[in-house]
């Protein structure tokens, strides 16, 4: 793989070096003309916070589409979201009295790998680890949990202030439960109901009991199951209890907190009507925010465009390549090049996450700055680049980290946000 260094415009099946400021224009041009919604604008968690947050104000306010996707959770919706308060923050794993850890041991990430050591080093903490020798071999986590909150509901186990009125719709949740045969669920994962009673003792007998999760082995309703059971068990009141989904990449939690999704605003907001209100007033222009089901229309073919932001080349799924198969004009943005044809009709040069200045945020929802380790070889780094596509369409220059600081904490929310947490799902 050779490192991208300048635009490259495909031609005639073949791809020739362009300048920067022709590949700007053209972006704008091609992608400026097209239907509100008609481009489709996906993210890697490898960019840093500014990144994203002029990723999307490029989308919603310039290009008009609320299309926004990431690589990380295509077609796993926006579940993923948890409120910081509702997650268990890294200094308190040490007080943890018994951990509960679904781990991916071929993963890397640093999440995993921090919370990895944390749990080596409270070596008087009982630990359970899915999947391995003597405890349960778990495929499908979604049955699994929601098959421990029927147990819990059906034998009258759950108890706390959430089953008590502070968990919102826990009515209707239950009544669902009941209603359904938990028999599917057990088979889902090969358990004999013993093995879930089994369990439910073990957890309800385990001393502020913690669930660390590898996000990428749970699926949506996995973690909205996780979520249920630790409001059923009244783990979520309590300190140094509950649950902490560790992100893979770089910046996953960055890409919530940006708004890279359609139905959130920066800030992790719903995308309500006082966020588009938000949104308009910032970029003083009319901003694209109306639902987008991404991947009903992937199936079809429907977008025009796409731009696709992925610095590291991380495999793409194969509906994204065949989107940009079957479009007017496709843009990637990567640091690497393999010399051979792609699907893509201009690719852009992209920094890597060593060579930015700016913020992510990890798994707690912790915000952190990160300095360059290296100096970028391009021309303009990323955030130059996009805002510069930006002013092309319009919009105000903006490419100063701590000018696009100053900007998107403007949408994060202060004070007590219960009217948006709790909900059994």
């Amino acid at each position: 793989m050779e490192r991208l260094l300048q635009p490259l415009l495909k031609t005639d099946g073949q791809y020739r070096p362009i300048s920067f400021d022709d590949a700007f224009r053209l972006v704008a041009e091609r992608c400026g003309g097209m239907d509100e919604d008609g481009l489709l604008v996906m993210c890697s968690g490898e960019y840093s916070n500014e990144e994203l947050y002029l990723i999307q104000r490029l989308a919603r306010a310039g290009l008009r589409t609320n299309a926004l996707g990431s690589y990380d959770y295509y077609r796993r919706g926006s579940a993923f979201f948890i409120d910081k308060n509702d997650s268990v923050p890294y200094s308190e794993l040490f007080s943890a009295g018994h951990f509960f850890c679904i781990f991916d041991e071929q993963a890397d990430g640093a999440s995993q790998a921090l919370a990895q050591r944390i749990v080596q080093s409270c070596k008087e903490t009982p630990c359970y680890r899915f999947n391995s020798k003597g405890t349960l071999h778990i495929t499908n986590f979604g049955a699994f949990f929601r098959s421990l909150n029927h147990y819990l509901i059906r034998h009258d186990l759950a108890k706390g202030i959430y089953v008590e009125g502070l968990g919102k719709n826990y009515d209707t949740y239950k009544a669902a439960i009941l209603a359904e045969d938990a028999t599917p669920l057990l088979q889902a994962n090969h358990l004999q109901e013993k093995n879930v009673a089994d369990f439910i003792g073990l957890l309800l007998k385990a001393n502020a009991p913690v669930f660390l999760v590898w996000e990428r082995l749970l699926d949506a309703r996995g973690i909205i199951e996780l979520e249920n059971l630790c409001m059923l068990l009244n783990i979520q009141a309590k300190p140094s209890t509950g649950f902490l989904s560790l992100k893979a990449e770089h910046n996953s939690q960055g890409l919530y907190d940006m708004g890279i999704f359609p139905d959130i605003c920066v800030g992790g907001r719903p995308m309500d009507e006082e966020s588009r209100q938000l949104l308009h007033d910032i970029c003083q222009r009319e901003v694209a925010t109306r639902p987008v089901d991404i991947a009903a229309r992937l199936a079809r073919h429907d977008f025009q465009g796409c731009l696709y932001f992925n610095s590291t080349g991380a495999p793409l799924p194969d509906e994204l390549l065949d989107q940009a198969r079957h479009c007017a004009f496709s843009a990637l943005h990567t640091a690497y090049w393999d010399g051979v044809a792609t699907d893509f009709d201009l690719l852009l040069p992209a920094a890597l996450p060593d060579e930015v200045h700016g913020t992510f945020t990890d798994s707690t929802r912790t915000p952190h700055t990160s300095a360059p380790a290296a100096d970028s070889p391009l021309t303009f780094d990323n955030l130059q680049q996009i805002s510069i596509i930006g002013t092309e369409l319009g919009l105000a220059p903006l490419e100063d980290p701590k000018e696009i600081f100053l900007e998107y904490v403007s949408f994060f929310q202060g004070g007590c946000r219960s009217h948006l947490r709790h909900f059994f799902r």
